[in-house]
Parts: structure tokens; sequence; C-alpha cells
């Protein structure tokens, strides 16, 4: 994937998205598989914001039936099907355990009646080819059972526990970065870094004609325009910060939501853990890769998204609830390997008064029915997992209302370019391993594998070429000069945080030591001619940018 400005300023497109998180990259991709001419912009990284940091999980939301959000617990469960069959290498069903104590406020039989309704509602959830990806039903486990599951739960006071499934989104980062260069791949005009500044318009009698966007590369400072039939704006947390380019007081404002994760040594089973707590909200402990995450707060932010950080006593506060529910845990500050958090863009007219009970529906703005600006589409809300469907509805009227030609959706059963595999993921995992772990080492297959699909070859043939950048630079990812090389060339990682947190993922687990973090940044330096004075200052933003606040 080439990041072309010159590309994005010399042609008219269809439609200009302006975002590259997980809704803008789908809207791409939705929009390239029709056939329509796209571009893409994203002010810094692809995924860097919300849609990276979640609790890694493509769920129905069961805790969304509480609040007779039977239409989006529906699409997800029906969506989350679309990411396992689509994205066979990150999307793996996860079992959960959903223990009851007697502090627990909603009765077994309601959270039995909901799991039931939860089951009926996934009624196609094993229309899939691959019998890797099938969910079971829910089912009760008695208070021995239960511990049998997972000997460390507290014993005092339980019950018993639930026993349902959903799905892992193992690499989150990955699946975003999947959507951005399968969309490049079939043609959409993709660049990061790069910022809307202002709307390009036109005033022809009450209405504003939006012709495309004004925007300026942050790598060098360069204005350009970029022509478009029909602008989307798909920024999540800053959507409403976008259109006030357009007018001072937007329309339509958002409510912002903050929840944070934080990731610890492996404790616990191999299954995950949904608590309700005694005041009607839930948690997670999800066993993800050698590690335990615990998620999401959710409290309602009013600042700018840009100052977004975890503070060390939202962690404190977080890590308390954790071990009063599951005390062989026993969490303290200084086992945090790392820590990050997301704002959850919320629609602002929801009945409800708080961010917990507040809609996931997402909303899709045309604003010239609204205020008779022309050319100008808003998306906002909506959950990771139904990011697909929302691109979807998003093209569907944007076609519809604008007069674009372009061919049906087929986003539903087209994988993305890594996951359009040969054969089911466990086949092709082991026969890739079989075939090429001898010459390359089994667990630096087995992990490109995960974290490439069918792409992991690229890697290979670039240490085929060059066998120097073949030795591993550490023992956890396994990630190698090949990989970096990659990250820079075919998915425009610019910055040493794009590379660690968004492509090879390694800074996701909190294991970068100074000595690593130094030679990580060397080795991406060497490739982009950076002097010793720029890796240092990558290193120090970096480390800023992964630092909780004290």
């Amino acid at each position: 994937m080439k990041r072309d400005i010159e590309a994005l300023s010399s042609q008219e497109f269809d439609i200009v998205i302006v975002g590259g998180g997980i809704s803008g990259a789908c809207i791409a991709w939705d929009a390239i598989t029709r056939g329509l001419k796209v571009a893409l912009i994203e002010r810094k990284d692809f995924g860097h914001a919300t849609s990276m940091a979640t609790s890694k999980l493509i769920h129905g939301g069961l805790r969304y039936l509480a609040q007779y959000q039977f239409g989006v617990v529906r699409e997800s469960l029906r969506e989350r099907r679309f990411f396992e069959k689509n994205l066979p290498h990150l999307i793996f069903p996860l079992g959960f355990l959903l223990p009851i104590y007697d502090f627990t406020p909603t009765s077994r039989f309601l959270l039995g009646a909901g799991l039931t309704l939860y089951d009926l509602l996934a009624y196609d959830k094993n229309e899939l080819s691959d019998p890797d990806k099938h969910l079971a039903n829910h089912k009760w486990l008695s208070k021995e059972k239960a511990l049998e599951v997972d000997p460390n739960l507290n014993p005092k006071g339980l019950k018993g526990a639930f026993y349902y499934y959903d799905g892992l989104n193992r690499l989150p980062e990955r699946t975003n970065m999947e959507f951005i260069t399968s969309s490049a791949a079939h043609g959409a005009v993709i660049a990061n870094y790069t910022e809307a500044v202002d709307f390009l318009k036109e005033t022809a009698s009450d209405t504003v004609f939006v012709k495309g966007i004004r925007a300026k590369d942050l790598e060098t400072g360069k204005e350009f325009d970029i022509h478009a039939k029909v602008v989307i704006n798909a920024s999540g947390p800053w959507g409403d910060l976008v259109l006030s380019k357009l007018h001072k007081n937007p329309v339509r404002k958002i409510i912002r939501s903050k929840g944070i994760h934080l990731i610890f040594p492996k404790f616990g089973s191999e299954s995950a853990i949904t608590f309700e707590t005694k005041d009607k909200h839930h948690f997670f402990i999800i066993p993800w890769l050698n590690y335990s995450l615990i998620g999401t707060t959710d409290t309602p932010f009013e600042d700018d998204p840009d100052n977004l950080k975890v503070t060390r006593k939202e962690a404190e506060d977080f890590m308390q609830l954790v071990n009063d529910h599951y005390p062989a845990a026993n969490l303290t500050y200084d086992k945090i390997l790392h820590a990050y958090a997301g704002i959850r863009p919320l629609v602002a007219d929801s009945e409800s008064t708080s961010t917990y009970e507040a809609s996931r529906k997402h909303e899709i703005v045309d604003h010239n029915k609204l205020e008779n600006v022309y050319g100008l589409i808003s998306v906002f809300g909506g959950k990771y997992t139904t990011s697909r469907s929302l691109a979807e509805e998003t093209i569907n009227h944007v076609v519809k209302e604008y007069g674009l030609k372009a061919n049906p959706c087929v986003t539903k059963d087209t994988p993305l370019d890594g996951g359009n595999l040969p054969v089911r993921f466990s086949i092709f995992l082991d026969e890739s391993v079989k075939e090429y772990g001898p010459l390359y080492g089994e667990q630096l297959v087995r992990n490109l594998v995960y974290r490439y699909g069918v792409h992991f070859t690229k890697i290979l043939n670039k240490i085929k070429e060059n066998p120097e950048w073949k030795k591993p630079l550490e023992q956890i990812f396994y990630s190698t000069p090949a990989e970096i090389e990659y990250a820079i060339s075919e998915e425009s990682a610019l910055h040493l945080d794009d590379l660690l947190l968004r492509r090879i993922g390694l800074g996701n687990t909190g294991e970068v030591n100074q000595s690593l973090l130094e030679k990580i940044a060397t080795q991406m330096g060497h490739f982009l001619g950076w002097d010793k004075s720029r890796i240092q200052e990558e290193v120090s933003h970096y480390q800023k940018t992964v630092r909780i606040l004290d």
C-alpha cells in the first residue's frame, strides 16, 4: 500500500472518507468492492484510537438485552458470523463464565432467559463451513463444575455459573488494518497522517454543496484538495469536531464515553469471565495470548479526545473492583504490563442520561436532509462488531440519494485479502508450519500466519531475498526486520508507535523494555533513514504514548 498524496489530489473520487478507524475502513471496503472510486484519509494512524482500544471481542453484547436493544444484539450476532467467516485468522470462539453469586443483582432465572434469547437471536451462528468456528448454546454449571472450569473463582457465595460463547478479536489492530490494506489492494487511495482541515464547498440559494476536502499532509505540511462527489465523516470521537469546520456549532453532537483496559501477566483459566457487579454494571476478565485483559470502565469524557489517557486512580479503582470480585487475581499497580483507554462515540440524543445505558446503535446523518448541506454524510455511534453493516447501510444510502452507479454489496461473503484461505484455518496453519517451519522456525511461521493470514508468505519472501532479516528481534511475537520493512513498505507505518501498537502489535503486551525499544527503533530508523536524534524522538514519543498518568 503506497501512501500516494499526488493520487489523492489529482483526480475526482466518488467518495472521500474522513477517518481510518474500523468504521471508515469498513466503508472503504464496502465502497471499493462495489466498484466506486474511493479515497480515505486519517489524521493520525489507522485505527489509532477507539478501534484499537477495545476489549478484543466480536460479540453480540449480552448486556444490551437488559436495555431492550434487541435489534442491536441481533445485528451484532449476525455480524459476528461474518467476521468469523471473512477473517478466520483473527476471529475465534471464546468461552465465557458468568458466575452467579448471592450478591448478583439479576436473578439466575432472568440471566438464563437472557442467554436463551441470546442463543435464539444467533440462530444462524453456525452457518459456517469451518466447524472450528461453531459456537455451542449456553449451559448452566453447578458451583462444583464452575470451579472445575476456573478453580480461582471465589467460592464464597457462589451459586453456580452460566457458560456461553462469543468471539475473540485476537488482534483488533490487525483486523482494522485488513480492511485498510484490502481496500487499497482493490484500488482505494488511502493515506494516514493526513488531516481534513476544511470542506471544499460552494453555496447556491439556501444550499451548501460539499465538493470534497481541503487536506494537509502532516508529514510535510503541504495542503492540497481532494475532490469527491460525496464526503463521509467517519471520524468517531472527533465526528462533531470535524463538522465544526463547516459550522462553529454543528447540528449533530456526540457523547463521549471513556473505557479503560489493563493487561497483566496471565492469571485465571482459558475461559473469559463476565462479572455483573452489585450496581448492575459489568466487566470482563479475558485470556488473551499469554496475558489477562481486564475491561472495561464506562464513564463520561468531556475533554478533547486528543487528551485521552489512563490515570493511575482509574487503574487503581478498577483493580480494586476486580479484586473484590476475583480475589485470586491479587492485582496491584506494579503488575500492570500495559494500559490503554478508548472513547465510545455515542449518539447525543439518546433517551438515556447514562453512558453505560446509552444505545450502541449507529446513526447515519445526511446533512442535505438535516441542514441543506449536499454531499456530506456523517456516521455516529455503533460498535466494532457492527461496522460492516454500518458500512453497507451507509453506501446503500449514498448510492440511492446521490445517484452513484454501484454494484450490490458483497462484503457479507467476501473474505478480506488476508483471510482468503484455501482451507479452514486450523489446517492452513498446520500445513504452513509443516512446510515453512523447518526453514524459518515454527514459532515465527505460526505467529505470522495468525497476524497476516495468507499474506504471511510476503514476509517470508522478504527474508528469502534478505537472509539477514530472518533473526527475530524478540521472543514474544518473533518480529523480524523483514516484518518491520513490510510494515513500512506495505502498510504505511511511519512512526515507531505505528509499528509497535498497530502493525506487529508487540507494544500491546507491555513487554517492550528500553533495550528492545531502542533495538526496534534503530531497525526501523535504518529503513526510514532516521538519524540518532530522530530515533530518540520516536522512542520518547512512544514512551509518552503508553505511559499511565499519575
